[in-house]
């Protein structure tokens, strides 16, 4: 009986409660219209084909670009796909599988933020209020139901998660909560690259801050340590990000993207709600980027308490005070700085332009995300400093009341597993992982995706022995001396097997368009390897593999994760 009463239960049974309302209509049959869910879901569909394959770890998607495949999970955070792939694996639908992560991740979002919230401020109202207001934010309603993007979900489940080890390692100094935080920090990573990019400065400047509060220099160090675990454990996919960048077209096409994606400062305050896109310009936009009318009065409601706070002397002095006015002043900073650097202004501008990083995050308004945490602190901030128990009603209503109209999908799709399994385009919005061999990001849409090999010049036969994610092997008949163009992309780490003899230097062969007899002299190149071969029987087996950055980066992330698990149970056990 003495759980019932406990107030950590019934704040989570409260969150748990009020998820019901907000998640219902993810329990429609089938799926839904979004900006990214198909491509999400078409990932998913792809890596637990990929992992069917024992292709370990999965790089290359077997069906997108029309069948020519894609090294897509070379570059991306592989973690929302892998936890699809695995609830797929327990026999639901690729659609089910999508909602049913979408769902535990809104969820979990809420309980790591009361972990955290009701730790630093030792307050169980809090952290429940601060938790709601983090699960009931317009932009993580705007994540799920119009975007359906389930990596940027997936990734704001964690940040609170990392929150909440690196606040205890911090005040409290123990070894065990070092590798949790690593394994947070690298949970971050692997979700979503562009909000790790966000929110690990804000985790960064927060743990100093929370070092000076509690004058450790020690729990600084130990911080670091766990951020650069927490890297290693990424290794996987960071290391083929910044060294293998040159293989595709991502700089290329991810050039100043972001200046048509600035918003006003009423579109911040107040934007009508609505499932289309975000459109050059501001004025033509079809989505909001509110940042909350409940979430507006806490920040409103905080500004006096903060600087009644500093004024008390209760900045920068003993652990009881730590999450008090100088942690909500700092989060009333870096909503301040975010809503800036969203706000299209001669200065932003110039911001966008001459910082690398933000032309990689490529949307002001994903900042949005980095507001929403901003938000949750200082509502659970402004809960711990007002005592009675009506005001804490009043907000919870508040925000319950501001969100009714951001809890339903636009409209039901009926998109089946072989949808999904068969998906044939690029899987991204800008075609930026086609491989630079290939000289448009353009989907060759002349190929039949059946068909694994032509016969270009020359008389025989071709049959498919099999294929899989990351192979083929055909059996050529040639009659005469022929050449042959394989409908695979070549990518660095691929091998060719031609009877039983292993050729991999395929940069030396020619690489030449297959829509004409043509091979030599054409100005759109196709990026598929082409072989001359003499008359005579061929078994041909061309596959996917990995290079030797991509072996040492899987081997760090492989080892780290190892001595990750191994310190967390060996602190656990002392």
């Amino acid at each position: 009986m003495k759980l019932w009463f406990r107030p950590a239960f019934l704040a989570i049974l409260a969150l748990l409660i009020l998820s019901v309302p907000a998640l219902f209509d993810l329990t429609r049959p089938g799926f839904y219209t979004s900006h990214d869910g198909e491509t999400h879901a078409a990932r998913i569909a792809m890596y637990s084909k990929a992992l069917t394959d024992f292709q370990l770890p999965p790089r290359f998607a077997q069906t997108f670009y029309n069948g020519l495949g894609s090294p897509i999970f070379v570059y991306i955070y592989p973690l929302p796909y892998l936890l699809g792939a695995l609830i797929h694996f327990l026999g639901f639908g690729i659609a089910d599988s999508f909602k049913i992560l979408m769902g535990a991740s809104f969820i979990f979002s809420g309980i790591f933020t009361y972990l955290w919230l009701s730790y630093l401020l030792k307050s169980s109202k809090a952290g429940f209020l601060g938790a709601l207001f983090y699960m009931w934010s317009p932009y993580r309603f705007l994540l799920i139901y119009v975007r359906a993007s389930i990596s940027e979900i997936l990734a704001y489940t964690f940040v609170p998660l990392a929150l909440y080890f690196l606040t205890r390692l911090i005040i409290e100094r123990k070894l065990l909560f070092l590798p949790l935080s690593a394994f947070a920090i690298a949970l971050i990573l692997l979700s979503q690259n562009l909000v790790a990019l966000i929110v690990m400065p804000i985790i960064g400047i927060y743990c100093i801050l929370l070092a000076v509060i509690n004058k450790s220099f020690k729990s600084l160090i130990l911080s670091l340590l766990a951020a650069v675990l927490g890297l290693l454990a990424s290794a996987i996919t960071y290391l083929p990000s910044i060294f293998e960048r040159n293989y595709v077209h991502f700089d290329s096409t991810i050039n100043q993207t972001y200046v048509n994606h600035f918003v006003t400062l009423a579109q911040l305050i107040k934007s009508p709600w609505g499932y289309g896109f975000d459109l050059p310009g501001t004025i033509n936009d079809q989505l909001s980027f509110q940042i909350g009318i409940a979430q507006l009065f806490v920040v409103a409601i905080a500004l006096p308490l903060i600087i009644l706070g500093l004024a008390k002397g209760r900045f920068l002095l003993k652990q009881k005070n730590v999450g008090n006015a100088g942690v909500a002043l700092f989060f009333l900073i870096i909503l301040l700085i975010s809503a800036g650097l969203m706000i299209e202004t001669p200065a932003t501008i110039k911001i966008w332009q001459n910082i690398k990083a933000f032309s990689i995050i490529d949307i002001p308004w994903r900042f949005l995300g980095a507001i929403a945490i901003s938000c949750a602190f200082l509502a659970a901030y402004v809960t711990k400093m007002i005592k009675p128990g009506l005001f804490l009603i009043f907000l919870v209503l508040l925000v319950l009341v501001a969100n009714r109209n951001h809890l339903r999908i636009n409209q039901q799709r009926d998109l089946s597993d072989t949808f999904f399994n068969t998906y044939l385009g690029t899987g991204t919005q800008y075609n930026e992982f086609t491989p630079q061999w290939r000289q448009t990001e353009r989907v060759p849409e002349f190929f039949d995706p059946k068909q694994k090999a032509e016969i270009t010049s020359g008389q025989g036969t071709i049959k498919i022995v099999n294929q899989n994610s990351k192979a083929v092997t055909l059996d050529l008949k040639l009659n005469t001396s022929s050449k042959i163009l394989i409908h695979k992309f070549y990518f660095p780490g691929a091998t060719l097997l031609i009877n039983g003899k292993v050729y991999r230097a395929f940069k030396d062969y020619e690489i030449s368009n297959p829509g004409s007899n043509d091979l030599n002299n054409q100005q759109d190149k196709s990026g598929l390897p082409r072989l001359n071969l003499p008359k005579g029987n061929y078994l041909i087996t061309y596959s996917y593999g990995e290079t030797q950055l991509r072996l040492f980066a899987d081997l760090i992330t492989a080892l780290t994760l190892i001595l990750l698990a191994a310190l967390t149970a060996l602190y656990a056990k002392r």
